[in-house]
């Protein structure tokens, strides 16, 4: 158990870190990829831990 917690600690981002590049589908269908939005602009991206899961 305390590996795990270690790499995901190890894992974790702070601030001022870059994110990675990463694709995702929008709540349409279409893919959206960090790296094309960046070149649009300034970009915020928020995770939500847990959202719209149950408990």
């Amino acid at each position: 158990m305390l590996t795990v917690a270690l790499v995901v600690l190890a894992a974790s981002p702070v601030v001022g870190d870059v994110a990675p590049d990463f694709t995702v589908k929008d709540v349409d269908g279409r893919e959206l990829t960090l790296s094309k939005l960046v070149e649009r602009g300034p970009v915020v991206v928020a995770f939500f831990p847990k959202a719209f899961t149950p408990g």
